[in-house]
């Protein structure tokens, strides 16, 4: 299994774990809608630079993908270049599911992210997947202060 930031030629797959992240619990048949997001995303992926999308490949097909927004902080004296990320958009295809793809991709992206000089990356899991998150070293903290708009 190879785990690699995404291509160009990777962003319809991607478009697609989207869009079954967010519509596995209720599928969406319609396929103009699954068209529309696709063309959506695909346009928004190629121009979009705050993201590092991850995919998990094995002999050719994806299994997965995790995204990265890369949060640039304002320069201070002792930190010019503070960076944070925030991991979202987890995704692996039910027929790969507990085989590693996600745990691999997670690997990778720590990996990265310390080599990267990143602060810190967190994530906001649904209620199952907190247990996938500490098993990475992630840690519950406490919340942040959210203004809902």
């Amino acid at each position: 299994m190879l785990c690699r930031p995404a291509e160009p030629a990777d962003f319809r797959a991607l478009a697609d774990m989207r869009w079954r992240l967010k519509t596995e619990d209720a599928p969406i048949t319609d396929a103009a809608a699954y068209d529309a997001f696709v063309a959506a995303f695909v346009d928004w992926a190629g121009r979009d630079g705050a993201y590092v999308h991850w995919v998990a490949e094995d002999q050719g097909r994806l299994l997965g993908a995790m995204s990265v927004a890369q949060v640039r902080k304002p320069p201070a004296p002792d930190e010019p270049d503070g960076c944070w990320g925030y991991l979202t958009n987890a995704y692996v295809y039910p027929d790969a599911r507990n085989a590693g793809a996600g745990r691999a991709l997670l690997a990778q992206i720590i990996a990265w992210a310390r080599a990267d000089g990143l602060e810190l990356l967190i994530v906001w899991p649904s209620e199952p997947a907190y247990p996938f998150y500490e098993r990475a070293g992630f840690a519950r903290g406490r919340d942040p202060l959210m203004l809902e708009l």
